[in-house]
């Protein structure tokens, strides 16, 4: 019996594309498979609202009868359409409730914030030494409200959508976990019933410590299932099912496109391309298998077993990207000869059905990849790209540039070697990277502008962040390679400097991953360096003895590291890219590595950000892009979210903070991105 029409559990095997590839039988089975469990998720999620379910079954690519047929093949094109029509509209009305939810849930949680660090500083008042006993009574009664929560219920499509882990019902893994840890400190100690002046719900009052700490474990739940919802139906929604589909959509015309001409096109030429194209189809469909095994992932694991955080991601999705453009420009000149050839033959062309007079029509981009769709959080128009340059002038900024990089590193270089204390060579490399930085952004006409949310300026106050209370954390999106410059020039504006109460910018430390610069590697036989004017390697090295930052190895332990990093939070403010990678397109926001959190020490404030309109400055599409653009970022600064109210205790399966992450997520979603409507 033929591979293709037996079941194989694509649940059990883990299907890299690459490999998926050499095997055409297995990949057909496998696709077909996957490709069902998608029609009855979309089924469930109305959009064959009115269709007999018996009509929604999946034609195989192969039976014991032979191959599928243009007739087959016309009904997967239809079925899609009807997915890839569907998606943007039931994406707005998700991601508009979840909006919804998260906006009015999150100034109580601000509240909470100041109203536990005004207690905080009370307490320690009557004993400087008791800070851990106060997370301690805190995280007692976190746990203690996380067992009792029962904020989401699932409509039937997001239920069947987290039935086939392609989504999650908020708060669903740490809530069972919270049911069976018992409570550190115990009910009836006295310490619960001491008192405190406080604002609960707009009153001053005093009230005990219990109801203080649950006042602030509620707001701190009800807007972490807020977060955690807007987030995953982000992922679910625009990352899966809206990027999929339009990937899917070009895979399938190409695919009926191609079996039309080999059945009704005799022309050499064209058979040759059409061969071509089939090669490009098997290969777009074992990347869809993948993607869809990578969406499936248990987030609950730290180390997941394929892949979904970081950089093998979204290098998958700019390839689908990619392959997207070169199917429809093979497609496109298919049609175009073919078009040319009907011109002159009436008689040829009045044959065509007209079911299948479409596929004569040129390929268009998915509006999702050409950054003109319409709805909800999209882009802003007003930040990105402003021009193009010519490639004359292109070619001239880029050796400007690889300028100011080589002058860069050889600063590197010569405070290396001038055998300065740690704190003097710190501000040294500090300064060398501000001024790299500027130098950068100026070549390529790169305006920054930096907004900060009035917020932030009265939270930092209340936490003291000038005079060093807390341990600071910068929580950036990472959409571009160019958010590195960027970071270095929100660093020194005076608008956030004024907001922390700092009267300069300070040096920090940087969580980075390794081979940072292999971007721009360039080779000759062994040889190789990059446009920094020293290899990858010794890149990395400088990073982390003369900058101070932590270089993440991609494989193997990444504990110490992350440990080290976390040290380093006593000494002076971090910076972690918590994606671990930069986006495929301009909206793509993957999950951040929950893991990061589970080392970060809980006496820490994170300060989100979000680079709008970062991504068109430099795309990561294609492969080894390096087009990089002129125009303007916005950044905005978002109020300061306190590490010992929100970061779940480090107890059994909470420790990945699964649920505080994607929080963090959502924060930046909802300042990168319009959540608004936009036409």
């Amino acid at each position: 019996m033929n591979t293709s029409t037996q079941k194989i559990d694509a649940a059990a095997i883990w299907f890299d594309h690459q490999t998926l590839i050499r095997n055409v039988d297995v990949l057909l089975t496998v696709y077909d498979q996957a490709a069902q469990g998608v029609l009855d998720l979309a089924n469930s999620e109305g959009y064959f609202e009115g269709v007999d379910p018996d009509l929604l079954k999946w034609p195989p690519s192969r039976t014991p009868g032979g191959t599928i047929g243009l007739e087959g093949l016309g009904y997967r094109a239809k079925l899609i359409g009807a997915i890839y029509e569907g998606v943007p509209l039931l994406r707005d009305q998700r991601m508009g409730e979840a909006y919804d939810q998260f906006r009015r849930v999150a100034p109580d949680y601000y509240q909470s914030v100041q109203l536990y660090a005004r207690v905080r500083e009370q307490f320690l008042q009557q004993d400087p030494d008791a800070t851990a006993q106060f997370l301690e009574l805190y995280q007692t009664v976190y746990v203690e409200a996380l067992r009792a929560s029962n904020v989401f219920t699932p409509d039937e499509g997001e239920a069947a959508l987290a039935g086939a882990r392609l989504s999650r019902v908020p708060l669903s893994h740490a809530q069972p976990v919270a049911e069976k840890l018992k409570d550190i400190v115990p009910e009836d100690d006295p310490i619960w019933q001491a008192t405190y002046p406080c604002t609960l719900d707009g009153k001053e009052t005093r009230s005990t410590l219990r109801d203080i700490f649950n006042n602030t474990a509620q707001k701190t739940l009800e807007y972490l299932a807020a977060g955690e919802l807007l987030a995953v139906r982000y992922n679910t929604y625009t990352n899966f099912a809206w990027f999929g589909c339009a990937v899917w959509k070009i895979i399938s015309d190409a695919e009926l496109l191609a079996e039309f001409c080999r059945r009704n096109v005799p022309s050499k030429y064209i058979q040759r391309k059409i061969d071509g194209i089939q090669e490009d189809i098997l290969l777009g469909q074992a990347m869809m298998v993948e993607f869809f095994q990578a969406h499936q992932e248990n987030p609950a694991q730290l180390k997941p077993t394929g892949y979904w955080y970081g950089h093998h991601y979204t290098s998958l999705t700019r390839d689908m990207i990619d392959l997207t453009h070169a199917l429809m420009d093979k497609c496109n000149l298919v049609v175009y000869r073919i078009n040319q050839h009907l011109k002159d033959n009436e008689e040829e062309r009045a044959r065509i059905p007209d079911e299948l007079a479409s596929m004569l029509e040129p390929m268009v981009v998915p509006p999702l990849l050409d950054r003109t769709a319409a709805g909800h959080f999209l882009e802003y128009p007003h930040v990105g790209r402003n021009a193009r340059y010519s490639p004359v002038k292109r070619a001239t900024r880029l050796t400007r540039w690889i300028g100011a990089s080589w002058r860069y590193v050889r600063n590197k270089l010569a405070i290396e070697e001038e055998n300065l204390g740690e704190r003097e060579q710190l501000e040294a490399a500090w300064h060398n990277s501000l001024t790299w930085a500027e130098r950068t952004l100026k070549i390529f006409g790169i305006t920054v502008k930096v907004h900060v949310d009035p917020m932030v300026g009265e939270l930092a106050r209340v936490l003291k962040l000038h005079e060093g209370r807390y341990k600071v954390l910068f929580f950036p999106t990472h959409q571009s390679v160019f958010d590195h410059p960027v970071m270095y020039k929100v660093l020194q504006s005076r608008v956030l400097l004024d907001a922390l109460g700092w009267e300069d910018s300070r040096p920090c430390t940087i969580l980075s991953r390794s081979g940072l610069t292999e971007y721009v590697t360039l080779r000759l036989g062994s040889w190789s360096t990059t446009l920094f004017g020293v290899n990858a390697a010794e890149f990395d090295r400088l990073l982390e003895e003369v900058d101070g930052y932590v270089v993440l190895p991609r494989a193997g332990d990444t504990n110490n590291a992350t440990q080290r990093f976390a040290g380093l939070l006593e000494k002076r403010p971090g910076i972690i890219y918590a994606a671990g990678t930069t986006a495929a397109f301009d909206i793509q926001s993957i999950p951040l590595q929950h893991g990061l959190f589970s080392k970060i020490p809980p006496d820490v404030v994170i300060i989100p950000m979000a680079f709008r309109g970062i991504h068109s400055i430099w795309p990561k599409c294609p492969r080894r892009n390096i087009r990089i653009n002129p125009g303007q970022v916005e950044v905005v600064v978002a109020p300061p979210m306190m590490g010992e109210t929100t970061l779940f205790p480090r107890r059994r399966s909470l420790r990945p903070q699964i649920e505080p992450a994607a929080l963090f997520q959502a924060v930046q979603l909802v300042h990168l991105l319009n959540p608004n409507h936009r036409p």
